[in-house]
């Protein structure tokens, strides 16, 4: 499978790949990482061809989301898919 292949998603214009990145881990569910950790896990998985990013206001307490905005903060906003949880 090409993790860096795309679908789109019904109408609406949006292609994700189809691996995406779950958010959880590096808002500490698991087990406690660091803001160092957390970058570079996601610079392996952008490097890989990861292009859609999920996460949750739970995840840590919103370091998720954090991490992630941190993290994508300086890539082009239409060369991601950014998904999150009410």
């Amino acid at each position: 499978m090409d993790i860096t292949a795309t679908r789109g998603i019904g109408r609406t214009g949006l292609r994700t790949t189809l691996a995406s990145f779950g958010g959880a881990s590096i808002g500490n569910l698991y087990k406690a990482v660091t803001d160092e950790e957390a970058h570079a896990v996601l610079s392996m998985a952008w490097d890989a061809g990861i292009r859609t990013f999920d996460t949750a206001p739970r995840y840590g307490h919103g370091l998720s989301e954090r991490r992630l905005g941190d993290f994508l903060r300086d890539k082009p906003r239409d060369s991601y898919v950014l998904s999150t949880k009410v």
